[in-house]
């Protein structure tokens, strides 16, 4: 899937519920990131788990046809490999996005070394 389908598709999925308003201003303009979504404090913030204890959902969460992207680096979404099964191993990247297959969660390790994220949310 491409960028561009990805950032739709995640947004349609995980940001439904915020406003047209909101998402233009917090998130899709010019500077901003998927993940302003939780930052900026637009979700209910009962429906994410942040820092240590997105780490451990992901940990725990089966990965078998999760992808991701590199938002700085790629532009197609790559079946994330067994090697960035744990939230230790994705924390040498920065700006990567991992989803299921089935969009059923979503785990972002933002580029804010240690100021903002990760996160992480079940559908």
């Amino acid at each position: 899937m491409t960028k561009n389908e990805f950032y739709d598709k995640w947004l349609n999925v995980f940001a439904a519920n915020i406003s047209q308003e909101k998402k233009e201003r917090y998130i899709v303009s010019y500077g901003n990131y998927i993940w302003h979504a939780f930052s900026w404090e637009l979700l209910d913030q009962k429906d994410y788990l942040v820092g240590d204890a997105a780490r451990e959902a992901y940990d725990r969460i089966d990965k078998s046809n999760a992808i991701f992207i590199r938002w700085f680096d790629d532009e197609q979404t790559q079946m994330l490999p067994e090697d960035l099964h744990t939230a230790q191993a994705l924390e040498v990247l920065h700006e990567v996005y991992v989803v299921s297959g089935n969009f059923s969660w979503t785990y972002i390790k933002t580029h804010e070394r240690d100021l903002c994220g990760p996160y992480f949310m079940k559908r």
